[in-house]
Order: C-alpha cells, then sequence, then structure tokens
C-alpha cells in the first residue's frame, strides 16, 4: 500500500438490505473500496449531507460480515493528503481543435 493511506470511514448508522449508510468525517470519491475489520464489503455508491459530517452510502457485495466501524484506502498527494483519483483530461489549447483521433 505504498503511495496510499487507510481512512476510517466512520461508524455504521443504518443497514438496509444491501447497502449501509455511515457518518463520516470527510467526503470521499465514489466507487471507493470499502473494508471491515475482515476484509473488503463493498463500495461507495453515495455521498450526501453537510460538509462536516458527511454521509456515505456504501454498496455491500457478497455476504462479508460487517464490522461496527469501517474503512477506505485513498491515494496519497505530494503533502500526505488522501486525494480523489481523476480520470485524464486533455488540456484544450486555444485554437486548438480535437477531432476524436
Amino acid at each position: 500500500m505504498k503511495g496510499e493511506r487507510v481512512v476510517v470511514l466512520g461508524d455504521v448508522v443504518k443497514r438496509f438490505r444491501d447497502s449501509v449508510l455511515v457518518v463520516s468525517k470527510e467526503p470521499l470519491p465514489i466507487g471507493t473500496k470499502v473494508y471491515s475489520e475482515r476484509g473488503e464489503v463493498g463500495y461507495v455508491s453515495d455521498v450526501f449531507g453537510p460538509k462536516d459530517g458527511v454521509y456515505v452510502l456504501v454498496r455491500l457485495e457478497g455476504d462479508q460480515p460487517l464490522g461496527k466501524r469501517l474503512y477506505a484506502v485513498l491515494a496519497r498527494t505530494e503533502k500526505g493528503k488522501a486525494r480523489q483519483q481523476e480520470e485524464a483530461r486533455p488540456q484544450s489549447r486555444r485554437g486548438t481543435t480535437f477531432y476524436g483521433r
């Protein structure tokens, strides 16, 4: 896990049939894998709510038992902070036309 850091996602607030609602201290990118003490349990499918107490909806995959606390793994930036992984987009330059080649 070089270049990555483990983040405590938060405590499970509510459990649904195929997902759980978690209160997190920071928003996470949708699609981030989520783990419990026993292994991978699912991924972040939605993020909503106020900035200081974000609600994260985690879609569960498989029959992995959950603990009370969940974790996520995020990539580090140069300063050691986690960052969202973004898809690379072409940089447009003034007067340049992209033809999709």
